[in-house]
Formats: structure tokens, C-alpha cells, sequence
């Protein structure tokens, strides 16, 4: 390296000297004068004598115009710390890549006799581009490409064999924060396994370092990381261990959905419990008592902290490890998966005076839909309160002002919304509605003072919500006449868009999902694997189907909200009035011209977001308990 950076600095000097001196000799003096990095010279002998009357030719003037030059001062300062500027770079990095190579490019399978030489020859011929083309802006471009392109391969060649080969991954490791040199160490049993680390709680360092010492003691370290890692791989939520005598049945939930993970036999299942208390600071003999406690993994699909609850049961006992998620920024109705044309109606009904009730069903997303719905209405030009309880967090929305009540102190929801209403807010947000009473006073406030309330309620139409706000309400027809809007959804999980497998359906069918079977012949379906006679080859040898690298192999990856939108108006009123029950209330909405959630999930199924099994599984009526 030292010498490449030597035959650099003398390139450099060579220029410099080149460009910044002229050549001075008597009668004749020699101009040069740079395009580029290419020199233009000309010899010229003492000024052509002007003859009055005479007009000097073109070439004349060219002479008398270069004879004004002034020697020196050609060197760009520019150009030359472009090009010192990817040489440092370049050396930095190269170096490194020198050192990693010598060091781990056996074990990786990249050895320095191919990299080293490969990466100087592209810079020097780069270099070597940029000095002799003479526009110098074409020539840097190729110096840039050349001189970082094998670096970049090499970096990335060395990433993605660290992840496919897990032997050579767990044999690098980082020999400290500020210095990236990795290095060989002697591979010990608990190193073995996928690339996840550790990391425990503690009240000090000694701690945390004996929590990890314990827990790499068991024979089952690794089984622990192989599980972390495709558990993460997978997008797991959370993840179950149900122990008994003969060993554990494992679960990881994804997307709202139970999936089997190969069972543990008992000597197995044993030694991974005990790693996973050990790095939470459990009591790793107790099998009974209620234990929690948390720690973190992280891997090449992100970091997790995991909060741990064991209890014992009749079986044994059961270990829930849970993903406890970063805060993430608020999604508004239409990233939420909201229609365009449900959206405009819905924010008109929170911005104008009225009530508007935003509902979901317990594990279908009701904390998402109500800070999108708060989020997507007018919170720039109007003065809005948010009225709740301090525990509540899910109202903490920047520009709503949080008028939080204590029960514990003795402060009562009636009392304190009163003292809200002295501010004179444009509107109000409320989550719970506590009594009647508070809910009088909202109706009145909407009727009266022309405010809008928005509320939150669990329930599984927008005709239920609907219902539970008025039963709330001593006077109800103040209730119909301040009620506006309500919403509600359901979660569906998203077919994997590398994975989905396309099928052929009746023209019935399309008709009745609402689509036109002259424009479309075909749904989406989840892939599953093929039956197990399909799996083995005519030597009766397995077939490996490998995962899908996208969605782990489930079929599904994420999920995206359906919702129903119902408007009230005097028809609907008057109905309610008459017969306040939530599916006469929806039979008569769809009369009226509205979409119930299967429609709008079956436009979903229609535009291959999701498949027809998961609509039927997701809207299949309740069994009822005998």
C-alpha cells in the first residue's frame, strides 16, 4: 500500500510540475497552457512587430493571445482533491479489506492473493484513465468506478457468505468497538449455531456478564439461537414453549396466527429453558411460581427485546417470550388501507360538529385505526382536548392537548370534562366514556356549541358501536341527532407478493366477490407445499423445497385493515329508533346503499392482496359454546 501511495504522490508531483512551470529560453519562449490534464504547447519567438494598415491574420492573434499568458498558475486545485480525496478513501478501505482478508479470507473462502491484486489493478488503471483523457469530468467518473467498485464487491461477497455459511459466521467476531479488524477464534460448542447475540438486563456489568456465562453453559446454547434466529426470520410476535414430561411443543405468532415449530424432546427442551432464564435473570429451578423478566437478541433481521413470563400449569409449565416493539411512527387512514373514498367522508365527519366513533374488534388493530383517525383529521387550525385517564397512552398525539383525569385523587369524569369545556376546545377526543352523565354533556356539546367529539369503542360492526354509545346516553334522541359517523375493521393478513400463487375461478365466483368475469378470470391464493408423495424424486430421495426468502415460507407477510364506513342519516335515525339491533340496523345500511366489510374485503381477494380463505377465515361466524 505504502508503495501504491508513493507512485501516486510521484504521478501528482510529475503534474504539478508540469503544469504550474514553463520553459523559458531567449529569443524563444515556450507557453504551455492545460485542457484538461493534457498540455498545449507552443513556441513562439518575440511579438510579430504591427504594421499600420495592415490587419494581422488569425493566427497571428492566436500567437500575440497565448504571448500574454503568464507562466504558471495552470494547476485545479479542484481536480486534485477530487482525486486525492478517492485515494484516501480508497487507501483507508483497502487497507482494511487487506488486513480482514489475510485474516478470515480462508475461512470465508476469500483469500488475499486474488482480492489484493485485483483491487490495485482496477485503481491504476482508473488512475491512469483520469490523468490521459483529456476532458477530465469524463476521465473522473471511470477513476471513481474503478477505484471503489472491487471494494464494494468484496464487501458484500463477504456479508453474504457470512449469512449462508453460519460456521463462518460464528467465527468472526469484532475485536472491538473502534477498532473493525476481525479475527479467528477457536470455535467452542456455544458458538455453534446461527449469528444472534445476547444481550441481558442487570443492575451492573458483573451481572449481566454472569446472566450470559450461565446461560451459554447449557448444551442447548445454540438450539436457542437457531430457534431466535428463524423466529425473527419469520417476523414472530411472540413465542410460546408449552414443557412437560416428555418435552415441549414450541409456537410462534405471526400475524395474528399460531405456527408449529419442531417439538423438543425433554433433554432439549430443558437445556433452552434454562439458557432463556438465565439470560432473564429467572430462577432457573423454579418450575411453579410467576417469573418475568426481559433480554435482547439481535440478529441479521433487526433487534428484539424480548420480555419473558413463565408460569407453572398442570402439564408443566409455559414460557411466553414477547417482542416488545419500538414505538413506530403513526400511520394515517389511507397507509392503514383505507379507501380513498372512505377517507374524505370519514375526516369530514371528524372536522365538522358531530360525534364520530372509531371501533375495531379486540386484536384487529383498534389502537392503529384510532391515532390514524386522529391523526388524518384537522389538527393544525382547530384546538383539540384529549379527555381520558393518565394510563392511557394511544391518545398521546402531537397538537392534541392532553387534559388527563385521575379517579385515584377523587376526580370524577364529569367534573373534570367541565373544566375542559372552560377552554372553549373545538374539539374533543375521547377514548372511554366513562357514565352516562359525561356522555350527555358530549351530546350537548356537539348539539349546542357546534363541537366535534370523536370516540373510541371496542366492537365488532359500526352498528355496534353505534349501539353501545347510545345505550350510554339517557337522552337518545340527542344521541341520533349529534351522531355522525362510525367505523369499523378487521385485520387480513397480506399474501406474500413473491410467493402467491395465482388460480383459476368460475365466472361465478368473480361475480360474486363483485368483479366482472370479462376483465378478470383469477384470484391468489397462499403457495403451500405439494402433497408429500410430490416431495421425493423417482429415486425416492426428498425433494428440498427451501422457504421463501420474503415470507419465511407462512405465505403471508404483514397485514392490511378493511374497514366499513356507516353514515347515519334521518332513514337510518328513524330506524334505530324503532329497532336499535346492530344487524337490522346493518341490513338496512346495505339497503341504503352501503358496503359491509365482506365487500370491501372481497375487493381486496379481487386485487390479489389477500386470498378468498383468509376473507372466510377472518368473517366466519362464531361457534357457539354448548
Amino acid at each position: 500500500m505504502l508503495c501504491v501511495a508513493s507512485v501516486f504522490c510521484l504521478v501528482m508531483l510529475g503534474v504539478f510540475s508540469r503544469s504550474c512551470s514553463a520553459a523559458i529560453s531567449s529569443p524563444t519562449t515556450t507557453i504551455v497552457a492545460c485542457s484538461g490534464w493534457a498540455p498545449l504547447t507552443a513556441t513562439i519567438g518575440a511579438p510579430t512587430p504591427i504594421t499600420q494598415g495592415t490587419e494581422k491574420s488569425e493566427e497571428e492573434k492566436l500567437l500575440d493571445k497565448i504571448a500574454r499568458i503568464r507562466p504558471g498558475g495552470y494547476l485545479s486545485i479542484l481536480k486534485l482533491g477530487l482525486i486525492t480525496f478517492v485515494f484516501l478513501f480508497w487507501v483507508w478501505w483497502v487497507d482494511w479489506i487487506n488486513r480482514d482478508a489475510l485474516q478470515v479470507g480462508e475461512k470465508l473462502k476469500m483469500p488475499p492473493e486474488f482480492w489484493n491484486p485485483v483491487i490495485v489493478l482496477s485503481f491504476l488503471i482508473g488512475f491512469a484513465i483520469v490523468m490521459l483523457v483529456p476532458f477530465f469530468w469524463a476521465g473522473y467518473p471511470v477513476f471513481v468506478l474503478a477505484a471503489l467498485l472491487p471494494p464494494i464487491l468484496y464487501t458484500f461477497t463477504r456479508r453474504s457468505r457470512i449469512k449462508s455459511d453460519k460456521s463462518a459466521a460464528s467465527a468472526v467476531k469484532n475485536k472491538g468497538k473502534t477498532d473493525n479488524i476481525v479475527v479467528i477464534e477457536e470455535e467452542l460448542p456455544q458458538d455453534e449455531g446461527a449469528e444472534v447475540f445476547f444481550s441481558t438486563g442487570g443492575s451492573d456489568s458483573n451481572e449481566k456478564q454472569a446472566r450470559l456465562i450461565r446461560a451459554r453453559q447449557s448444551p442447548e446454547f445454540p438450539t436457542l439461537k437457531n430457534l431466535m434466529f428463524d423466529a425473527q426470520f419469520k417476523r414472530a410476535e411472540q413465542i410460546m414453549f408449552d414443557c412437560g414430561r416428555d418435552g415441549a411443543k414450541v409456537r410462534i405468532l405471526v400475524d395474528g396466527i399460531w405456527h408449529p415449530f419442531p417439538p423438543m424432546d425433554r433433554e432439549m427442551s430443558d437445556g433452552v429453558v434454562h439458557s432463556i432464564k438465565a439470560l432473564a435473570g429467572l430462577n432457573i429451578t423454579d418450575r411453579r411460581s410467576s417469573q418475568t423478566g426481559s433480554f435482547d437478541a439481535k440478529s441479521d433481521y433487526g433487534k428484539a427485546n424480548l420480555h419473558v413470563r413463565t408460569q407453572g400449569v398442570p402439564t408443566g409449565e409455559r414460557i411466553l417470550l414477547k417482542v416488545i416493539e419500538a414505538k413506530k411512527e403513526i400511520m394515517k387512514l389511507d397507509e392503514l388501507g383505507m379507501f380513498p373514498g372512505m377517507v374524505q367522508p370519514l375526516c369530514e365527519s371528524m372536522n365538522n360538529p358531530g360525534i364520530t366513533i372509531i371501533s375495531a374488534p379486540a386484536g384487529h388493530g383498534l389502537t392503529s385505526s384510532w391515532q390514524g383517525a386522529i391523526a388524518s383529521s384537522d389538527r393544525l387550525t382547530r384546538d383539540i382536548s384529549g379527555f381520558y385517564k393518565p394510563d392511557e397512552t394511544e391518545t398521546d398525539i402531537e397538537n392534541i392537548m392532553p387534559k388527563p383525569y385521575d379517579p385515584a385523587k377523587g376526580e370524577t369524569s364529569i367534573e373534570s370534562l367541565k373544566k375542559i369545556l372552560l377552554a372553549q376546545p373545538d374539539a374533543i377526543v375521547v377514548p372511554e366514556v366513562d357514565d352516562s352523565a359525561t356522555m350527555d354533556l358530549l351530546v350537548l356539546q356537539a348539539n349546542t356549541q357546534q363541537r366535534a367529539i370523536i370516540l373510541r369503542a371496542q366492537a365488532s360492526s359500526a352498528a355496534e358501536a353505534f349501539l353501545k354509545m347510545y345505550a350510554k346516553s339517557n337522552d337518545r334522541g340527542e344521541f341520533l341527532k349529534a351522531a355522525r359517523t362510525a367505523t369499523c375493521q378487521r385485520l387480513l393478513r397480506r399474501l406474500c407478493p413473491k410467493c402467491r400463487v395465482e388460480v383459476r375461478v368460475q365466472p361465478q365466483m368473480i361475480q360474486k366477490l363483485g368483479g366482472d368475469p370479462k376483465r378478470q378470470g383469477s384470484v391468489f391464493n397462499q403457495y403451500q407445499l405439494p402433497p408429500p408423495a410430490q416431495r421425493v424424486d423417482e429415486q425416492g430421495n426428498p425433494i428440498e423445497f427451501p422457504p421463501c426468502e420474503t415470507c419465511g415460507g407462512i405465505g403471508f407477510i404483514g397485514r392490511i385493515a378493511v374497514f366499513e364506513l356507516l353514515k347515519l342519516d334521518d332513514r337510518l335515525r328513524e330506524f334505530i329508533r324503532k329497532q336499535p339491533q346492530a344487524a337490522a340496523i346493518e341490513a338496512a345500511a346495505v339497503k341504503l346503499g352501503k358496503k359491509s366489510l365482506t365487500q370491501q374485503a372481497y375487493e381486496l381477494v379481487l386485487l390479489g392482496v389477500t386470498s378468498l380463505a383468509e376473507v372466510q377465515r377472518i368473517f366466519k361466524p362464531p361457534q357457539k359454546k354448548a
